[in-house]
C-alpha cells in the first residue's frame, strides 16, 4: 500500500506539515522513510476490530505526540515501536537505518521475548513496565510514546471482546500509566485516560455522570458569561490583556471528589471553573487582586502554586469567590507559558527548542522519582516487590519537605518524619528521636504536609524498632528498617520479638505469650501465611526481625480461641489509661491521636497528680479493629513524656476486686473463725477436722492471692514489671507464715509442721518460676 491508500484513515502529508509547524528543520524524508519500514513490517496485520490496517495505531500515536510538540526522533521512534514486538524485524536493523537513538527509544517500549515469560504473564508485565521505567531515567521521550501508545489503545479498547481482558487493562492503566503521566504533568492524557478507565472500570456510574455533567455545564454557561464579562471589564479598565475561558472538568475527577466525600451524583455543587490566562507573573498577581477587588474571596481556598509549584513543575494561582448571585467559582491564574506546561507538562519544557538540553538534569534535582526507580531496581528483590515499591515510592500523590538548609526532599503523601529521615541518609534514619517542623517538636511518627521544614534530632542511643513501620509510608524506609533488624543477634532478635507479641497481646487482653498453645499457633501460621516454626522462640526471632506481622500472630491466636477481636459494622470498645509527666498541651497531643483513630468517643478525663508532677488520662472509645489500637499505641508512645500506656478491661478488673475484697474479708475475719473453732472440745472430738479447716482456709487464701497475681500479671503489664510488686509478693507470704505461727501459739493449735512446710515450699517454688519467668521477659 502507498500513501493514499490509507487517506480514509490518515494523511500523512497533512500530519507532516502539522510537524513543520513547530520543527520547521523537520526531515519530511527520513520521516517517510520510517513510515515505509513500518508500513512493510506489519503488511498484512489488521487491528482488533479485523478492518483497520495495523499501521494506523503507530500513526495515531504520532498525532498525538504531535500535541506535546514532539522531536523528530521521537516521532520516528514512535512509528516503529511496535515493529521489534509484532514483527520478524529488529532493533538491529533498526538501528542501522534510523540511528542508534531512535534503536534505544523503539527498544524502551518494547517488551520482553514473550517465549521465556510464557507461563508467567504477571512476571512479563512486570519486567515490561520496569524495563520501560529504567529505559526513562536515561530518556524521558520513552515514556512520552508509552503514554501516547497507551492512550490510544484506550481509544480502542472497545474492539476486544472480553470483557475481563478490557477490565484488566483499564484497572493497569489507571494504577499505572495515570500516576506517571500525573508526575510527569502532562494534565490532558492523564485526563483522557482517568475518562477512559472510568467507562470501561465503572460504565454505569460513567454514563449517569456523563449525563449529568452535560446539564450542569448548560445550566452555568449563563452565570459564567455574567463572571467573565465582570472580570473582562475590570481587566480593560487596568489594561491587562487576558484570555478568559471556562475550565473544563473531567469526569473521572469529579466522581473522585464525591467519592471521596460520601456523597452521591447528585451532590454535583453548582460551582463555576474559570481559567485566565495572562503574559507575565507580575500580571498574574495584578489580575487576582482585580478578582478578589470585584468578588469576595473564601481565603482558604487561595493557593500559590507560582511561589511554591507542584511536584510535578505545575504553576498557577487558585483562588476561590463568591462569584454571581454568591455562586463559588474556582479562579485559576496563569502564563501562557505555565498554561502550556499545565497541559504537557514536563513534555513542553522537554521539547522546547530554547530550553538547554539537559532538561531532564534539571528535573532530576526538583523530582527524585526516577532516582527512586533506579534504587527500587538496585535493592528489588523480585517483581512483586518492584510493583509493592513502585506504587508506594513513586506513584502517590507527591509532596515537597524541607531540610532548615532549604533542600528539597520529594515524598509520598502522608510520609511520616522516619521517611524524611530516610530519604537523607540510612544512618540518620537509624538514629532519628525526634523532629523540628516549623520550630514545633513533634515526635518521629507525625505525618508530613507540602512545603513543612524539618529539623531532625539523632541520638546513638536509639535504633530502629519494629514499630516504626506502623508510621512509614515509603518502602525505602520500611526496607532499612527491616534490613537493621535482620542484622542484630538472635538473643535480642527473640527478645525483641518477645515484646512486641507481649504488647499486642497486652492490647489485645490475651495474657501471657507464653501460655498460647504454640502447637496449634504453628498450624494456623502454617496453613493461613506459610510460615512454619519449630519453638516460641523461633517464632519471637522472626517477629523480631520483621518476617511475620505480629497481627497475623494476634489474629491467629483470637481464631484458635473461637473468639473475634469485633465484628466489622460494630467495631471494637476499649478502654486505656496513658500514665505521662505532666507538661502544657499534653492533654491537647494526646486527644489529637484518639480523634484521628476513633470512630465515637464515650470518655475522656484526664487529671494530675500531687504538684503536677504527673497526669493521668482515661478513655472510652469505639475503633474499627485491634490493628488501629496498636497504631493508638504506637503514637502515643512517641508522645513526649508519655512514660506508660495501656489497656483496661472492665471484666478483669471487676474479677480483681471481688477476689480482693473476698481476699482481704477472709484475712480480716480469720482470727474469729479460728477463735471459734479452737476450742479444747472441738480440737479433741474432731481433730482432723480442725486441721484441715485450716490447712483449707489458709490454702483458699493463698489461691485468692494467686489468683490475683496471675491476672495481675496477665492483663496489668505497668504492674507486671515493676521489681518493687515482686518483692511485695515475696513478703506477702512470709507475713503470712509469721502470722500463722503467732495464732499457733495463741490459740494453741496442733498443726503437721510437715503439711505446713509443704504449702510453703509450693508457694515459694511457684512464686520463684513466675519471677524468673519475668526476668527473663524483660532481659
Amino acid at each position: 500500500m502507498g500513501m493514499a491508500d490509507y487517506k480514509e484513515f490518515f494523511d500523512l502529508e497533512e500530519i507532516i506539515s502539522s510537524v513543520k509547524e513547530y520543527l520547521p528543520n523537520f526531515d519530511s524524508k527520513r520521516f517517510a522513510a520510517a513510515f515505509d519500514f513500518a508500513e512493510m513490517a506489519h503488511n498484512g496485520q489488521m487491528r482488533k476490530d479485523g478492518k483497520t490496517p495495523y499501521i494506523t495505531h503507530p500513526v495515531e500515536v504520532v498525532k498525538i505526540l504531535i500535541t506535546l510538540h514532539a522531536d523528530e526522533d521521537t516521532l520516528i521512534s514512535a512509528l516503529l515501536h511496535d515493529v521489534p514486538e509484532d514483527t520478524p524485524h529488529d532493533i538491529r536493523e533498526i538501528k542501522g537505518q534510523f540511528g542508534e537513538t531512535v534503536a534505544f527509544l523503539v527498544d524502551g517500549i518494547t517488551k520482553l521475548s514473550k517465549v521465556y515469560y510464557k507461563n508467567n504473564m504477571p512476571e512479563l508485565q512486570v519486567e515490561s513496565l520496569k524495563k520501560l521505567l529504567l529505559h526513562s531515567a536515561e530518556d524521558l521521550r520513552v515514556i512520552f510514546i508509552k503514554l501516547a501508545d497507551r492512550l490510544h489503545n484506550m481509544k480502542t479498547l472497545q474492539n476486544i471482546d472480553k470483557p475481563e481482558k478490557r477490565e484488566r487493562i483499564s484497572k493497569e492503566t489507571l494504577e499505572i500509566y495515570v500516576p506517571i503521566a500525573n508526575l510527569l504533568g502532562i494534565r490532558e492524557i492523564k485526563s483522557q485516560l482517568e475518562n477512559l478507565c472510568f467507562m470501561y472500570l465503572y460504565p454505569a456510574e460513567y454514563e449517569e455522570f456523563r449525563e449529568k455533567i452535560k446539564s450542569y455545564f448548560k445550566k452555568q454557561e449563563e452565570n459564567r458569561d455574567k463572571f467573565t464579562s465582570a472580570i473582562r471589564e475590570g481587566f480593560k479598565k487596568a489594561g491587562i490583556d487576558a484570555k478568559i475561558s471556562g475550565r473544563k472538568k473531567h469526569l473521572y475527577a469529579i466522581y473522585k471528589k464525591i467519592e471521596a466525600d460520601g456523597r452521591s451524583v447528585n451532590a454535583i455543587d453548582n460551582r463555576i471553573a474559570i481559567k485566565i490566562v495572562v503574559k507575565d507573573v507580575p500580571t498574574c498577581y495584578q489580575a487576582l487582586g482585580i478578582v478578589h477587588g470585584k468578588f469576595v474571596p473564601n481565603t482558604e481556598k487561595f493557593r500559590d502554586y507560582i511561589a511554591n509549584p507542584k511536584i510535578n513543575g505545575y504553576q498557577s494561582l487558585h483562588t476561590s469567590v463568591f462569584g454571581v448571585d454568591g455562586l463559588l467559582t474556582e479562579v485559576q491564574i496563569r502564563t501562557h507559558k505555565m498554561d502550556i506546561e499545565a497541559e504537557y507538562g514536563l513534555a513542553s519544557a522537554f521539547f522546547d527548542k530554547e530550553r538547554p538540553k539537559d532538561v531532564f538534569s534539571a528535573y532530576l534535582k526538583k523530582s527524585s522519582w526516577v532516582k527512586k526507580i533506579l534504587e527500587i531496581e538496585k535493592d528489588d528483590a523480585g517483581s512483586e516487590n518492584f510493583m509493592e515499591n513502585l506504587k508506594h515510592d513513586v506513584l502517590q500523590d507527591r509532596i515537597f519537605v524541607f531540610t532548615p538548609k532549604g533542600e528539597p526532599i520529594d515524598l509520598p503523601d502522608g510520609a511520616s518524619v522516619v521517611d524524611f529521615a530516610y530519604a537523607i541518609h540510612s544512618d540518620i534514619g537509624n538514629h532519628v528521636v525526634k523532629a523540628n517542623i516549623n520550630g514545633k517538636s513533634q515526635p518521629i511518627s507525625a505525618i508530613l504536609h507540602n512545603s513543612d521544614v524539618v529539623d531532625l534530632i539523632t541520638s546513638r542511643k536509639v535504633w530502629p524498632e519494629l514499630s516504626w513501620l506502623s508510621f512509614t509510608k515509603t518502602n525505602l524506609a520500611k526496607n532499612k528498617i527491616l534490613a537493621y533488624l535482620k542484622r542484630t543477634t538472635r538473643e535480642k532478635k527473640i527478645s525483641k520479638g518477645h515484646k512486641i507479641l507481649q504488647k499486642e497481646f497486652d492490647i489485645a487482653g490475651l495474657g501471657m505469650c507464653e501460655d498460647v498453645n504454640f502447637k496449634k499457633l504453628s498450624s494456623r501460621l502454617g496453613h493461613e501465611h506459610d510460615k512454619h516454626f519449630d519453638s516460641l522462640n523461633g517464632l519471637f526471632e522472626s517477629i523480631g526481625e520483621g518476617n511475620i506481622w505480629v497481627h497475623d500472630v494476634v489474629k491467629a491466636v483470637e481464631k484458635n480461641r473461637r473468639t473475634s477481636e469485633a465484628k466489622k459494622h460494630e467495631g471494637l470498645k476499649i478502654t486505656i489509661k496513658i500514665v505521662a509527666v505532666n507538661r502544657f498541651k499534653l492533654m491537647r497531643d494526646v486527644a489529637d491521636i484518639l480523634y484521628k483513630y476513633a470512630l465515637d468517643m464515650y470518655t475522656f478525663k484526664g487529671w494530675a497528680a500531687k504538684q503536677d508532677k504527673y497526669a493521668y488520662f482515661t478513655s472510652r472509645f469505639l475503633v474499627e479493629d485491634l490493628e488501629t489500637v496498636s497504631h493508638i499505641f504506637d503514637e502515643m508512645e512517641q508522645i513526649e513524656e508519655v512514660r506508660h500506656i495501656y489497656r483496661i478491661s472492665p471484666h478483669v478488673m471487676f474479677l480483681f476486686w471481688i477476689f480482693a475484697i473476698l481476699g482481704a474479708s477472709g484475712w480480716i475475719f480469720h482470727p474469729f473463725i479460728l477463735r471459734l473453732t479452737s476450742t479444747q472440745k472441738f480440737q479433741v472430738e474432731h481433730p482432723l477436722i480442725h486441721s484441715t479447716l485450716i490447712y483449707v482456709f489458709f490454702l483458699l487464701l493463698f489461691m485468692i492471692f494467686f489468683y490475683m497475681m496471675n491476672l495481675l500479671k496477665k492483663y496489668f503489664p505497668m504492674i507486671r514489671n515493676k521489681k518493687l510488686v515482686w518483692a511485695s509478693i515475696f513478703f506477702v507470704p512470709i507475713g503470712a507464715i509469721f502470722v500463722l505461727g503467732m495464732e499457733m501459739i495463741y490459740f494453741d493449735l496442733n498443726l503437721n509442721w510437715i503439711v505446713l512446710a509443704t504449702e510453703i515450699f509450693v508457694v515459694y517454688m511457684y512464686l520463684y518460676f513466675n519471677y524468673r519467668n519475668f526476668r527473663r521477659s524483660i532481659n
